[in-house]
């Protein structure tokens, strides 16, 4: 049904990839004062791109059971989220970076021949947005850090619950 999206995505897949890899700015991982932003690994990046591929064609949200990289493979380890605070999110910067990077490849500069018109760049900018969301919907959903942290905006916390830093 998405048949020319998915044919100019996938053309355009390294630097979709790579524009993504460029714009995320996640958190250090706790301890890593060394810098001032966390990692996010080329391989989780890829898998990503390719799951949001699939659910465009599907149209529906991967289970998260499949095999791979996963948010729960790098929190922790190259990147956490920040505490007690709005912004500093893994799975929302991944998810806002993600639509920024795909997007990247439809505005004007980059299709210089015009081949998709606005009303294209907004429908598949909601395909794309739906698609992202359906990816980090599962990974939130099988996150396991999300319930020792009480100030996770996707679960809700219980008075005393104790808290670990992920």
């Amino acid at each position: 049904m998405h048949a020319r999206l998915i044919s100019y995505l996938k053309d355009n897949r390294d630097q979709i990839i790579e524009n993504w890899l460029l714009e995320v700015d996640v958190p250090p991982a706790n301890g890593s004062e060394a810098t001032d932003s966390g990692v996010v690994p080329l391989t989780f990046l890829t898998q990503a791109f390719d799951t949001t591929l699939q659910v465009i064609e599907s149209g529906q949200a991967p289970n998260g059971s499949n095999e791979g990289m996963h948010l729960d493979d790098i929190l922790g380890v190259t990147t956490a989220c920040k505490q007690r605070c709005m912004g500093g999110r893994v799975c929302i910067e991944l998810h806002d970076s993600g639509l920024t990077a795909f997007l990247s490849v439809f505005d004007t500069n980059w299709d210089a021949a015009g081949e998709f018109n606005e009303f294209d760049r907004e429908n598949y900018a909601d395909l794309i947005n739906h698609a992202l969301s359906g990816l980090f919907a599962s990974e939130i959903e099988h996150c396991k850090y999300k319930h020792f942290r009480s100030d996770c905006p996707f679960i809700s916390g219980t008075p005393g619950q104790a808290t670990a830093d992920v």
